[in-house]
């Protein structure tokens, strides 16, 4: 590459302080140059607007290995083609409950707590098991307690209700 086609080339310097330039990169596959002249490639999964950390997926015996490179760290960033055996890898879609769904799911829930034998009380929009509460929209993230032994049953719990269960 000559001097003009290298001068081309955007560097870290230039893009880290351009939101749009940084989201732009994800899901590419990119050659990440950081200190002590170590070098990373993979697919950039997602970046710190903040501190300039990303997460990349480098391929690694037919699957991918997630790496967390520290923002500091960072020297330059570019875009490359990778072979032809290298795919992005599928994201898994998550699925956000919407406002409608809560009260369905609420129920839903509070039946299966009973199912499983475990006395349950609402207290305004939250679930109450002893000393654990299940917050709106009643997920395995909606969950607060303060023994985690106790909070992890209670997530397995959640975790393990069918999603075509019927209150």
């Amino acid at each position: 590459m000559n001097e003009d086609q290298q001068n081309s080339v955007p560097n870290f310097d230039s893009i880290k302080d351009v939101p749009e330039k940084l989201l732009s990169y994800v899901d590419k596959f990119v050659k990440v140059q950081v200190i002590k002249n170590r070098c990373f490639m993979g697919f950039l999964h997602s970046i710190d607007p903040i501190s300039l950390s990303v997460i990349l997926l480098v391929p690694h015996e037919g699957s991918y290995r997630t790496t967390v490179i520290p923002g500091h760290a960072i020297e330059d960033m570019q875009e490359e083609t990778p072979s032809d055996n290298i795919k992005l890898p599928t994201r898994k879609s998550v699925t956000v409950p919407t406002e409608s769904d809560t009260p369905q799911r609420k129920a839903q829930l509070i039946a299966w707590f009973k199912k499983n034998l475990l006395s349950i009380t609402e207290t305004g929009d939250n679930l109450t098991i002893g000393n654990v509460s299940v917050l709106p929209p009643y997920s395995a993230k909606d969950i607060c307690a303060e023994n985690p032994v106790v909070f992890m049953q209670i997530r397995k719990l959640v975790e393990s209700m069918p999603p075509n269960f019927q209150a």
